[in-house]
């Protein structure tokens, strides 16, 4: 068994599948307090996978597992009427998330154990910034579900967009200081979805409709602010971007 350990993806596997089996126990569970075990054991098992994170990997990694994780138990807690076959099926979808989400982290570690960009860096950008669409989805659909009010909850989401942004931009260049202008453009992304937020409160929607409307927003805005940092931003990125979500927002405003 530790001999198998040893393997990377072996290591992934584990750690993945562990974490989905904790998810599908949680669904039995009635206490709030719950939903916080599963955010707890990514943190625990995290450098069980990865290895260990020091500097400033030791907060930009753990980010995404975390938010990722407390995302699914939430939602699996405020929802509980979901049909049990939705509810396999999105153990699944967590397990082979968590599965996708590491092996995009270890490119990450390896680039900055080497000390340089590695080819695989080109895949595993995208795949950081989706897992923050899908964090935001997540957790949208949770706050939006749990109704905390205008103020507090317009303060959380800007704390939760702000966090998401901020290290998502973190992973374009890896360096070993997190840089002012990538907290400024985050800042600004986190206050326009307050912004949104709140225009959409005028809406009955659903918390899930409302979520990936909002989520798609954020994920155009990052895809835009990415081709920014990467200094090849043009007017058919922007055009897509835009189209993307209105599309979204049209489909979601038809089957409410």
């Amino acid at each position: 068994m530790l001999t198998l350990l040893q393997n990377k993806r072996v290591r992934f596997f584990f750690v993945s599948v562990l974490l989905a089996v904790i998810l599908a126990l949680l669904s039995f569970q009635e206490s709030f307090l719950s939903v916080f075990i599963l955010p707890a054991a990514s943190l625990l098992f995290l450098p069980l996978a990865l290895g260990k994170m020091g500097g400033v990997e030791a907060i930009t990694f753990p980010i995404l597992p975390l938010l990722f994780s407390m995302g699914a138990s939430l939602d699996q807690y405020l929802f509980p009427n979901f049909h049990p076959a939705a509810k396999v099926v999105g153990w699944f979808a967590f397990f082979f998330g968590t599965y996708t989400l590491l092996l995009a982290l270890n490119v990450f570690k390896v680039s900055r154990i080497r000390k340089e960009s590695i080819p695989l860096e080109k895949a595993a950008q995208p795949v950081v910034f989706i897992f923050a669409f899908g964090s935001a989805f997540l957790l949208m659909t949770a706050l939006y579900k749990l109704d905390l009010g205008v103020i507090l909850g317009s303060g959380l989401l800007f704390g939760l967009i702000f966090v998401l942004a901020a290290d998502a931009f973190w992973f374009l260049t890896t360096r070993d200081l997190l840089e002012r202008r990538f907290f400024a453009v985050a800042a600004l992304l986190a206050l326009a979805a307050v912004q949104v937020s709140l225009a959409f409160s005028f809406f009955p929607w659903k918390a899930h409709l409302r979520g990936i409307s909002e989520a798609t927003f954020f994920y155009s805005a990052l895809g835009v602010s990415r081709a920014y940092f990467g200094k090849h931003l043009k007017y058919a990125i922007v055009l897509e971007y835009i189209l993307v979500s209105l599309a979204v927002l049209i489909l979601a405003a038809v089957i409410r």
